[in-house]
C-alpha cells in the first residue's frame, strides 16, 4: 500500500506549516509545496487556505483528512498483520481431515496450535478422501491428512507412518487356528484362500479401505462368497465382534477401536499395496512462514497418538 498523498496532506494539516511539514516528511519544502498544489489542481478543490504561512483546512480539506486518517490507520494495521504473517505469528491454515480420523486428530492439533501458534486460524474440513483431495486440487484447502496407497504428482507429501490393513475375525473363530507366524510382526498371517466360505462385512465401494480390499481380491483372483456393505468401520467391527462375519480394518483404526471386545486381528499378504498415513499439501504451502515447523508439530502429535 502506498498512501503518500494522504500522509502528506495529513502532516501539513497537523503542523500547519509547509517547511515544518516537509522537515517531518524528510522531503524538501518546494517538493512538498508542488505536490500539494498539483493534488489540489487534480481534485479541482482547495484543501488548504494559506494565511501568513499558516495552512488551514477548507471544509473539503477537513473531509479529505478525516478519510485519509482512516486509510492511514488501516495501512498501519495491515503492515502490522503483514509483518506478523511474514514472521509466522499470524495466518490461516485450511486443513482437510479424513472423517474417520477427525475425532482423534482435530482436538490434538487444535490444542497444539492454541499453545504454540495462537494467532494461526485453523479451518477444518472433515470428509472422505476423494472430497478432500479434490478440495486440495482446487486450492480450497492448504493440506490434507489421510491414508493413501498412491501419491499424486501434483502434491507434496510428508510420510507419517505406514498403516497396513488387517483381517478382523471373531475371537472364537476357527480361522485363528489356520493362521501362522511367518515373521517377527505383531500379527499372525493367514492365506486369503482360507476365507473362501466366510461372510465379508466390508465398507462401501467409494471408501478407501474397500478399494484396497478389492485390489487385494483382484491380485489373488479371489471372490468372496457373500458381502455385506456398511459405511461405518466401527459398526463393521462390532458385527465381527458379534460373529456375524469377518472384515478388514487399518492398524491405526484398530488401535482407536480397542474398546470393542471379541476381535482378533490377522495379517494378510499385501506387499504391493503400501498404505500410509500422510500429510499432502500444495507446493506453494512451503512459502507459508513456519510451515515446516507446523507440519513437524502435526506429525509428532499424530505419531504420539498412535
Amino acid at each position: 500500500m502506498n498512501l503518500k498523498e494522504q500522509l502528506y496532506v495529513c502532516t501539513l494539516a497537523e503542523v500547519g506549516n509547509m517547511s515544518k511539514a516537509a522537515e517531518k516528511l524528510y522531503i524538501s519544502q518546494p517538493a512538498l509545496s508542488l505536490y500539494i498544489n498539483n493534488l489540489q489542481k487534480r481534485l479541482g478543490m482547495q484543501l488548504f487556505v494559506r494565511k501568513n504561512n499558516v495552512y488551514s483546512l477548507t471544509y473539503i480539506g477537513e473531509k479529505y483528512v478525516e478519510k485519509s486518517k482512516k486509510m492511514l490507520r488501516l495501512e498501519s494495521e495491515f503492515e502490522m498483520e503483514l509483518s506478523n504473517f511474514v514472521e509466522g505469528v499470524t495466518g490461516r491454515l485450511k486443513i482437510g481431515v479424513q472423517s474417520i480420523r477427525a475425532p482423534h486428530i482435530i482436538p490434538d492439533i487444535s490444542r497444539c496450535f492454541r499453545e504454540n501458534y495462537p494467532n494461526i486460524e485453523l479451518i477444518f474440513n472433515e470428509s472422505n478422501i476423494q472430497e478432500i483431495e479434490n478440495l486440495l486440487s482446487n486450492n480450497m484447502l492448504d493440506l490434507v491428512i489421510y491414508t493413501t496407497i498412491e501419491r499424486k504428482e501434483e502434491f507434496d507429501y510428508i510420510h507419517i507412518f505406514d498403516d497396513p490393513i488387517l483381517l478382523a475375525v471373531n475371537s472364537n473363530s476357527k480361522l485363528r487356528r489356520k493362521a501362522k507366524w511367518i515373521d517377527n510382526g505383531l500379527f499372525q498371517y493367514i492365506d486369503i484362500r482360507e476365507l473362501q466360505n466366510e461372510i465379508f462385512i466390508l465398507p462401501q465401494r467409494n471408501q478407501s479401505l474397500r478399494q484396497i480390499c478389492e485390489a487385494l481380491f483382484r491380485k489373488e483372483n479371489f471372490k468372496p462368497k457373500k458381502i455385506i456393505e456398511l459405511r461405518s468401520i466401527e459398526t463393521i467391527m462390532k458385527l465381527v465382534s458379534s460373529d456375524f462375519g469377518i472384515g478388514f480394518n487399518r492398524l491405526s483404526y484398530a488401535k482407536n477401536m480397542a474398546y470393542i471386545n471379541g476381535i482378533n486381528y490377522l495379517n494378510i499378504k499385501q506387499d504391493e499395496f503400501k498404505s500410509e498415513l500422510v500429510i499432502a499439501y500444495r507446493k506453494e504451502c512451503e512459502e507459508i512462514p513456519n510451515f515446516e515447523k507446523m507440519m513437524s508439530s502435526i506429525k509428532k502429535i499424530i505419531n504420539i497418538d498412535e
